[in-house]
């Protein structure tokens, strides 16, 4: 469920960047939200960050929520699906 909200986070900012609410978007991207974790000192990203660096934070964040969204879920059935077998059950058998 995260990597699909994480998905769409991803797709309504990077459309927000192509439409009148660009500049909107360029002041909360993904960027400034990171920044916020970092602990380094003076490493905090505030106001409009560059257009590439907010795309680009679209594009990755779109990434990782497809991976945490659909392959993740996809690897774990399949382990799950590998370890009945192994027991000698059957995965498709009707309960």
């Amino acid at each position: 469920m995260l990597g699909l909200i994480m998905f769409a986070y991803g797709a309504i900012m990077l459309l927000l960047l192509f439409s009148p609410w660009r500049d909107w978007a360029l002041d909360h991207s993904i960027a400034e939200v990171v920044s916020t974790t970092d602990r380094r000192a003076n490493n905090r990203v505030s106001g409009s960050v560059d257009e590439p660096m907010a795309i680009a934070g679209s594009a990755v964040v779109m990434f990782a929520g497809a991976w945490f969204g659909l392959f993740v879920p996809w690897i774990i059935e399949r382990s799950n699906r590998k370890q009945l077998l192994a027991a000698g059950f059957d995965p498709d058998e009707p309960v």
